[in-house]
This record gives structure tokens, C-alpha cells and sequence, in this order.
């Protein structure tokens, strides 16, 4: 078995270089095709974390007029927390208002530095169970009488609710859009590395028609004379994919250190295990195009 396992990658290597234009152009191509795959999985799993990060900050504030009746207030943060979509309610002075305000600009002191009255409302801070639900419970919150007597804009209470829900639908409708276009750029460069894969073999066996005659002749099994071909689309693959692997690892090392550095407040990182993931995944899609590329040709051009 040994024996064999050598002669069969003697064997591909020597078509490899044999055929070398064909086979850089099958790499080449394969490479391309996987690249696209492991930035679009990298894409994917940056803007996942990303957009469950402001999910989980989603909340709904409530912007109570000056003056409101306290018992008012009081009596809309307990009709919240009553209701199953709510998690927590926090009342925010308009002083706490201004301070967040101040730390939130602290890069921009000219702006803070003119601030002379406080034109901040105080305010709710509404914690859902569910951030998904928010939208929902915005329509709850906005039919509710007691909301409509302490809200500082009774002729418009939408402007008196904020909730970053339209941040996140935005997101998912940019995230869905990047991976359609990812899948068709993905499917035309997979048939291109099929095409390459099948010309590669289909010049290899061409070149070797008359060893293969001869050990057709000397009773050689159909495996023995095909898996060398196999295994030769498989090198290609695996090449491509170890070039679009190392690719990847470079574009992240040289960019999401620095988008985490211009963007500290949302997680732009990717673990260990996740990169472990993205080469497993293209590895097998890498030798999966070579044995389809491999096999397909073989089938068409030697007939065993």
C-alpha cells in the first residue's frame, strides 16, 4: 500500500509539472474562488458579532417633558415594568442626561464648553427581554395615555421615542446583500476552477495515452490508472486553498487591528477557533472542487 500511495503522488507531481501552465492556471483560479469564500465567511462573521452587539444594546428611551407629574412618571415606568417584553426601566434626570452628554463629546470641548443651559429632557431608559421586539413595543408604549401626558412632544410622540432598531435592519439588509453577491462571484469562479481542473486532466491523460494503453494491457485496475489524475486536481486544490488561507490570515493581521483601533466601541474582532473553522472549510471545499474538477474529466476523457 506504501508502494502505491508513493507511485500515485510521483505520478501526480510529474503531471503537475508536466502540464505546469495549465495546473498554475487551475490554482490560480481555485485560489481566487476560495479567497472570495474565506473574505466573505470573515465579512460574515465581523458584521454577525457587529450586529449582535448593538442588538444587545438596543433599548427604547422615553423623553419626559419638563415638568412632568411624578406620579406620572411613576406610574408609566411601573405600567413597563408589568409588561413580559420589558426587562428593566431606568430613570435618567436631566442632569445625569447632560453628564453622558459631556463624556459621550469629551473629544469635541468647544462644543461642551458653550453649552450654558442644560436642553436635555430626562428621560426612561427602557431594557427589552428581546431586542428584536423593540419595534413592538414602541407601538405599546406610544398608545399609552399616561406616555402621551408626560412625553416632551404630545403633537408628535414618535420624535418622544428613541430606539436604534433601524440600525440593526439596516445592518442585516447590508449583511444579506454582501453575501448574495458573495455566493455569485463564489458559484462562477467554482465553475471556472471546474473548467481549469477538467482541461488540466484532459491534457494529462492526453500526454499519457500510450503509458495508459500499456497498463490497460498489462490488466492494471481502473483505480490504479485513475487515481494519480484524482490526486492531481486534489494538489492543485490544495494549494489554492493553502494560498487563499494564508491570504486571509494577512488581510486580517493587516486591517481588523486597525478597524478595532478606529472602532473600539464594536466588537470588529475574530477568534482563534473561528479562523480554525474558515481553513477546515476551505480545505474541504478546495479538494471537493479538485475531486469533482478530477473525477468529471476522467469519466469524459478515459474510459477504463
Amino acid at each position: 500500500m506504501g508502494i502505491n500511495v508513493g507511485y500515485f503522488v510521483k505520478e501526480s507531481v510529474t503531471n503537475f509539472r508536466r502540464n505546469w501552465v495549465m495546473s498554475l492556471g487551475a490554482v490560480i483560479t481555485i485560489y481566487l474562488s476560495l479567497l472570495l469564500v474565506g473574505v466573505s465567511m470573515v465579512t460574515g462573521y465581523v458584521i454577525s458579532e457587529v450586529v449582535r452587539s448593538v442588538e444587545d444594546k438596543v433599548s427604547i428611551q422615553i423623553f419626559l417633558k419638563d415638568g412632568a407629574a411624578t406620579e406620572d412618571v411613576e406610574e408609566l415606568q411601573a405600567w413597563l415594568l408589568r409588561d413580559e417584553l420589558v426587562e428593566a426601566v431606568n430613570y435618567v434626570s436631566k442632569e445625569e442626561a447632560l453628564e453622558r452628554f459631556k463624556e459621550e463629546m469629551a473629544g469635541s470641548s468647544e462644543i461642551v464648553d458653550n453649552i450654558r443651559e442644560n436642553p436635555l429632557p430626562a428621560s426612561l431608559d427602557v431594557t427589552l427581554t428581546d431586542p428584536r421586539q423593540v419595534e413592538e413595543m414602541a407601538e405599546r408604549i406610544k398608545a399609552n395615555e399616561t406616555f402621551l401626558k408626560v412625553c416632551d412632544r404630545p403633537d408628535d410622540p414618535e420624535e418622544s421615542l428613541k430606539y436604534g432598531q433601524q440600525i440593526v435592519n439596516r445592518l442585516f439588509a447590508f449583511t444579506r446583500v454582501i453575501r448574495i453577491i458573495g455566493v455569485v462571484f463564489i458559484a462562477m469562479l467554482a465553475v471556472v476552477s471546474l473548467i481549469f481542473i477538467n482541461n488540466t486532466i484532459r491534457l494529462a491523460i492526453y500526454a499519457r495515452r500510450k503509458e495508459i494503453g500499456i497498463m490497460r494491457l498489462v490488466g492494471a485496475s481502473n483505480w490504479f490508472i485513475r487515481a494519480p489524475f484524482l490526486l492531481e486536481g486534489v494538489i492543485q486544490s490544495l494549494i489554492g486553498a493553502a494560498l487563499a488561507i494564508l491570504t486571509v490570515l494577512a488581510i486580517q493581521a493587516a486591517i481588523l487591528p486597525r478597524l478595532a483601533e478606529a472602532l473600539p466601541f464594536l466588537p470588529v474582532d475574530i477568534t482563534g477557533s473561528a479562523m480554525v473553522q474558515l481553513g477546515v472549510v476551505l480545505v474541504f471545499a478546495g479538494v471537493l472542487i479538485g475531486l469533482i474538477g478530477s473525477g468529471f474529466a476522467l469519466r469524459r476523457y478515459l474510459k477504463v
